[in-house]
């Protein structure tokens, strides 16, 4: 069975009696989720790296070459196939860079979650404190 991080995410166990604690439990699913999508995503990058890479060399090797321009580092490149590699080199870069605005927006939407949730939790800690305090105060009332 293959899983990906939407598996890992939407997985539910049962409540059962002095069971394990479901918050920890999901905050763990989400943190081994999230590295399994970011792994899934290096590993797809550098598939596409490979392929690259290899079309490069494909394209080195079906470039012509004399024996007098194997002395130059820049041996058999001519106009076109400089325009060629340097397109390559921009797809590559923008590749690279989508995929970096990609993991920081995963980032900072995981951080706006984790603010929603800790507002949350304040909220109810707030609420727990001032009904257990005005219990308190009605105690001493008596």
């Amino acid at each position: 069975m293959r899983l990906n991080h939407l598996d890992i995410l939407e997985q539910c166990f049962r409540d059962k009696f002095r069971g394990y604690n479901k918050q920890e439990v999901d905050m763990f699913l989400h943190l081994v989720a999230d590295d399994f999508k970011e792994m899934s995503a290096e590993i797809e990058n550098l598939k596409k790296e490979i392929a690259h890479n290899n079309d490069l060399i494909e394209d080195l090797k079906s470039q012509p070459r004399t024996g007098a321009q194997n002395d130059s580092p820049d041996s058999g490149f001519t106009p076109e196939a400089l325009k060629n590699k340097a397109r390559k080199v921009m797809r590559e870069v923008t590749e690279k860079a989508d995929f970096q605005r990609r993991k920081a927006q995963q980032e900072l939407n995981g951080l706006k979650k984790e603010i929603e949730k800790l507002t949350r939790d304040k909220s109810s800690l707030i609420d727990n404190i001032k009904k257990s305090a005005l219990e308190h105060f009605d105690q001493f009332k008596k």
